[in-house]
């Protein structure tokens, strides 16, 4: 169902943004003339961090988290319990780990779970590294 909009432009953009997860037409709308009204380099600021998220973002070697290099800053810090590792599901689990600031060992991130019915194998963990850790 596309939007009664005045300008292809913005239904561009209200269709684009209704592709992150939890947002709906009306909320895309809304960030979308939110944007209009801003001065233009706080959309320019938006879309150029967006690129560099997909074009520069690395995973780290060791535990697969998300980096801006080859290692993570957790992986890096000598500070971290090198010899305690948690392991879980995705980012989003290692993130509200460390929101609570009480682990001080390091991840292993398995990019998600065994899933048969989505197709999710082994083979499409990062099990193998895991293993070597271990």
């Amino acid at each position: 169902m596309t939007g009664n909009y005045s300008s292809v432009l913005v239904e561009n953009a209200v269709d684009a943004l209704t592709r992150l997860p939890g947002i709906g037409r009306k909320t895309a709308l809304r960030l979308a003339l939110h944007l209009l009204r801003q001065p233009p380099e706080i959309a320019e600021m938006l879309g150029d961090s967006i690129k560099k998220l997909r074009s520069e973002i690395q995973y780290c070697t060791i535990c697969h988290n998300i980096s801006d290099g080859d290692t993570c800053s957790i992986c890096q810090n000598p500070k971290r319990d090198h010899a305690t590792v948690c392991v879980v599901e995705d980012l989003r689990d290692m993130i509200a780990i460390e929101n609570t600031g009480q682990y001080r060992g390091v991840y292993h991130v398995l990019g998600g779970i065994i899933s048969p019915m989505e197709g999710t194998g082994p083979g499409d963990l990062t099990l193998r590294s895991l293993t070597a850790k271990v």
